[in-house]
């Protein structure tokens, strides 16, 4: 009797693989057949999971990490021991996941890099700035150094934490333009809080950054603040000017 149900159970087993690697290919084809359209959330990360995991249900792992952490933007962009800390999260799909948002994110900077940028709502470089900040647990200061031509020549993260020595912060910040050879420049932090309202040391530093600035002829374009509720602009709130 035990021998009938062991071999009872392995027959099931199979029978549940071959359904699994079944579905699987028929994702596959769906996808190759029209693109992402038509597909859930949970379909396209399960897609992406049927490439690491092996042989398991990919569309419960999927719908748990979903449940989660809301939406597969906010998947890629956790880290790599965060994302260790989910069931069936095995290294080689983590390296996976990470490897993709690496690709997105410098897909996005190439879509910039050495282009005109609009100093109003340019939608590249903020779908830039969010991918690239918005990951990040603490403050970061980024700043985009531009030529003549309002170009992107260069970009680079300056500063970590709270803007709060913003003497030692603008002397660092001319090194770099006499550097590079900046005519203008826009500057970039996040706020992880989610806040989009900028601080009192936000105001200062903004406002001491342009006044040297004019004083260099260097022209400061913007500051924007990247949250997860969208961006400020230091230029469209009219602070730029007071």
């Amino acid at each position: 009797m035990m021998g009938e149900n062991k071999k009872l159970a392995i027959l099931k087993e199979k029978l549940s693989e071959e359904q699994e690697k079944g579905h699987r290919e028929r994702l596959r084809q769906r996808f190759l057949s029209t693109g992402t359209k038509g597909f859930l959330d949970y379909e396209l990360l399960e897609l992406l999971l049927t490439y690491t995991v092996i042989r398991k249900n990919c569309r419960g792992i999927a719908k748990n990490l979903l449940k989660k952490y809301g939406d597969l933007y906010t998947i890629l962009q956790q880290s790599e021991e965060e994302l260790q800390k989910n069931k069936y999260m095995t290294e080689r799909t983590v390296v996976f996941l990470k490897l993709l948002s690496e690709i997105i994110e410098n897909g996005l900077y190439k879509k910039i890099h050495n282009k005109k940028i609009s100093i109003t709502s340019n939608i590249k470089l903020l779908n830039y700035l969010k991918c690239s900040l918005l990951k990040r647990d603490i403050e970061v200061f980024k700043v985009l150094f531009l030529n003549t031509q309002n170009e992107l020549m260069k970009e680079e993260e300056l500063f970590y934490g709270t803007i709060d020595r913003s003497t030692i912060y603008i002397r660092e910040l001319i090194k770099k333009i006499l550097e590079y050879n900046a005519k203008s420049v826009i500057l970039v932090h996040n706020h992880p809080a989610g806040s989009l309202k900028p601080s009192d040391s936000d105001i200062l530093l903004t406002k001491k950054v342009k006044e040297v600035f004019e004083s260099m002829e260097i022209r400061l374009l913007d500051h924007l603040i990247i949250s997860e509720q969208g961006y400020f602009s230091f230029l469209e709130g009219g602070i730029l000017w007071k």
